[in-house]
């Protein structure tokens, strides 16, 4: 009976031991599926925060374009001004000595304020008087004297409108930094706390999207180009029926015209299989020499794009010259720092191709082109509205400055996030 009882009780543990550890297995599981999805929405968060940062920096950027147009304005109405203030001299002038004509001749009735401190005279007033005597004495007529006058008052206006234009876009430019500078340091801090937590868990997700994306690109691209080549065959003419009817006259022609047939066939479709294979395995170098049939085949709906510049080359060396310079926010220092804006300018610069320093305004002044015909040298944009670029250099991959903290490097397009790509030059 005891032995009953025990043997119930061992087999009774047993059981909840068997059960704890079959119920440990789950957890463990969940552990792991949440870890995955910890590490996704990290890098989805720090991609969030890039974003803020590279938004403030393109906001101060254009900022700093709008001040630096509206000084220009300021300088050309300045000058403007400065003519128009001559030319009244010149004028008034001329009024003086016919006032002292005719205070020597006795007719200073009419003369009153105009020998009075201007200063002090209410404008209206100077300017009948002035008029009066430019009348009578039949040296200028009044509506050029008032069309003068009012221009000049005009300019004046516009210049202290424009003038408070740009102290307004100088503290606007501020704000952004601002902005800028405490988004980098918060990104910055956030990084470190992941990683310490992390580790390498967040590169790797990082790899892993960029590869992912980079595969979807390539399968479209080899999509796109099966369907142009189907679209190709379909629109060629069918053989002529005098050719097939000479070639039935004998049974060995006709026989080889077949065999040449299906050769043909399985060339056609042993090419199409090279295409494919050449096309996952990159975009590599060969996305770099693809010919023209095959850019323009590949059109996505945007057009004929522009041929590719033989500038590019030039272009895509002068941003390899810069491969581990800083990265420093609204920077374009060759050797000493660069933001991603300021890297794709100067590169270009140096093909002798001029863009303006912001991204979002690269992409407005350049011809746009498919993503699935992007060519070395080519600008690649990220974001929307656009907050990032680099220059692509084949294979799936681009030069760019990416953040505060790193410096110009190579790193995988990630086409998922690309907006538009352009060809300057």
């Amino acid at each position: 009976m005891r032995r009953s009882t025990s043997f119930r009780c061992a087999v009774a543990l047993v059981a909840v031991l068997f059960s704890g550890a079959v119920a440990v297995q789950p957890a463990a599981a969940d552990t792991v599926g949440q870890q995955e999805q910890q590490v996704k929405d990290v890098v989805a968060e720090i991609d969030r925060m890039q974003q803020k940062v590279d938004q403030y920096n393109e906001d101060y950027l254009a900022a700093l374009n709008d001040q630096a147009a509206v000084e220009a304005q300021i300088a050309q109405s300045q000058q403007q001004i400065a003519v128009q203030q001559a030319s009244l001299a010149v004028l008034q002038g001329q009024l003086a000595n016919v006032a002292v004509e005719q205070f020597m001749g006795g007719g200073g009735g009419a003369l009153g304020p105009l020998f009075d401190d201007p200063a002090q005279l209410d404008d209206t007033l100077q300017r009948e008087h002035l008029a009066t005597v430019a009348v009578d004495a039949g040296s200028v007529s009044t509506d050029d004297y008032e069309t003068l006058l009012s221009d000049l008052d005009t300019a004046q206006k516009q210049l202290v409108k424009k003038q408070q234009e740009a102290i307004d876009l100088a503290a606007r430019a501020a704000a952004s930094k601002a902005k800028a500078e405490q988004a980098a340091s918060d990104l910055q801090a956030r990084l470190v706390q992941e990683k310490n937590k992390l580790g390498d868990l967040i590169q790797q997700e990082q790899d892993r999207q960029a590869a992912a994306a980079q595969a979807k690109y390539e399968q479209e691209q080899a999509a796109a180009r099966a369907a142009a080549a189907a679209q190709a065959a379909a629109n060629t003419p069918k053989s002529s029926g005098n050719s097939s009817g000479s070639n039935s006259g004998s049974g060995s022609s006709s026989s080889g015209s077949s065999s040449s047939g299906n050769s043909s066939s399985g060339n056609s479709s042993s090419n199409s299989g090279s295409s494919d294979s050449n096309s996952s395995s990159g975009s590599g170098s060969s996305a770099g020499s693809s010919s023209s049939s095959d850019s323009s085949s590949s059109d996505s709906g945007g057009g004929n794009p522009p041929p590719v510049s033989g500038r590019a080359q030039v272009a895509v060396a002068a941003a390899a010259s810069q491969l581990g310079v800083p990265y420093r926010f609204a920077q374009s220092s060759p050797g000493v720092a660069f933001d991603c804006s300021g890297l794709t300018a100067y590169a270009w610069g140096q093909a002798g191709v001029g863009i303006p320093h912001q991204s979002s305004a690269q992409y407005a002044s350049t011809p746009h082109v498919p993503k699935d015909q992007a060519q070395p040298g080519d600008l690649i944009f990220y974001y929307s509205p656009i907050s990032h670029v680099g220059i692509y250099v084949g294979g799936g991959s681009m030069i760019h400055a990416p953040n505060t903290g790193s410096v110009v490097s190579y790193t995988a397009v990630h086409w998922d996030k690309v907006v538009g790509v352009s060809r300057p030059g």
